[in-house]
């Protein structure tokens, strides 16, 4: 039996060393890797720099990415052909010269992404603070 169950975990072992078994699920087509900002802590007049990641396993046409956040400020939909793996798309809202003129006050906002292809949807959220 100790004979047989060690034959089977080499055999495991052998499939994992080789890559035959993945952490991705079979039949998903992209994924968002992740989300950032260029900082954390923003003022008024400055600009806000998002980048996604996302991760597509072959060529795509057509897959819709949309930022959003800022109560609604920070609305972008970009329609774009990825391009097989890593795909770096970058988002950017320059804040108002005075944030409280216009709407913004200071405190926490979530900054969200999401990518679109035909029945798949995938979203990241992240945290950024505004001050004046």
């Amino acid at each position: 039996m100790k004979k047989y169950l060690l034959t089977i975990l080499i055999i495991i072992g052998f499939f994992f060393i080789l890559g035959c078994v993945t952490e991705q699920n079979e039949g998903t087509t992209i994924s968002l890797k992740n989300l950032s900002a260029d900082k954390e802590l923003y003022h008024s007049s400055e600009n806000v720099n998002l980048t996604a990641r996302v991760y597509s396993k072959s060529d795509l046409k057509n897959v819709t990415v949309i930022a959003t956040g800022i109560n609604g400020r920070l609305n972008e939909k970009k329609i774009l052909n990825l391009k097989k793996g890593i795909n770096k798309i970058y988002f950017n809202y320059k804040l108002p010269r005075c944030n409280v003129c216009g709407g913004i006050s200071a405190g926490d906002y979530n900054l969200s992404c999401r990518a679109i292809y035909e029945n798949i949807t995938i979203k990241k959220s992240i945290t950024i603070n505004i001050q004046q």
